[in-house]
């Protein structure tokens, strides 16, 4: 029975990947979110099941830099960092079926999420503040907006902000603890699901 079950989901989600392949041509997926969400490991899920092409803005920009993205946080200052993650999606191939992970605090900014809505389709991973909160303990050092931060109140509390502006995203995935593949799973499903009821 449990085979046959597999098998319907395979063939389910062979026919979300040729389906979201005719349909959406030319026209970036992009994943947004918070810091520690798995927006980078799971485009890279997204983007091999897809045959399509992985574009991580913060590693690009650190390639450019050649340096950590804190490090530019601790040379040149926040402000800074922002400008040169706005010129990175300004100057981003807009016409491409690419997949793209943006920066924790990339989509905040109205500047960046009118650009970004308006070349793809945009995608909010969010996650429960728990969740956050115990992957981002284990990383700190490389978070430079968790440096000399208590991890608990100031995540709960970005998180706060930062909702009803994620939420200006085109899909929202709601990421519980479940496997990295079934997060991917779920999100081929749902652009499946949100291409089929906004035909144009």
């Amino acid at each position: 029975m449990n085979k046959i079950i597999n098998q319907n989901n395979l063939l389910s989600l062979e026919k979300s990947i040729q389906y979201i392949n005719s349909k959406l041509i030319n026209k970036p997926i992009i994943i947004v979110g918070m810091m520690g969400v798995g927006k980078s490991v799971i485009g890279r899920l997204v983007a091999r099941s897809l045959n399509r092409n992985f574009y991580d803005i913060d590693e690009n920009i650190e390639k450019k830099y050649n340096m950590r993205i804190f490090e530019i946080f601790e040379k040149y200052g926040e402000n800074k960092f922002r400008d040169i993650e706005h010129k990175e999606i300004k100057n981003m191939n807009k016409n491409s079926n690419i997949i793209i992970a943006t920066g924790g605090g990339a989509f905040i900014y109205e500047r960046n999420y009118n650009i970004l809505n308006r070349i793809g389709l945009t995608i909010w991973l969010n996650a429960a503040s728990s969740i956050i909160i115990e992957r981002l303990k284990k990383n700190k050092n490389n978070r430079p907006l968790l440096k000399n931060e208590k991890i608990d109140a100031y995540i709960n509390n970005l998180l706060e902000k930062r909702r009803p502006l994620y939420a200006k995203a085109h899909i929202t995935i709601n990421s519980q603890k479940i496997s990295k593949t079934k997060t991917k799973n779920k999100i081929l499903l749902t652009i499946e699901k949100y291409l089929m009821e906004n035909k144009e």
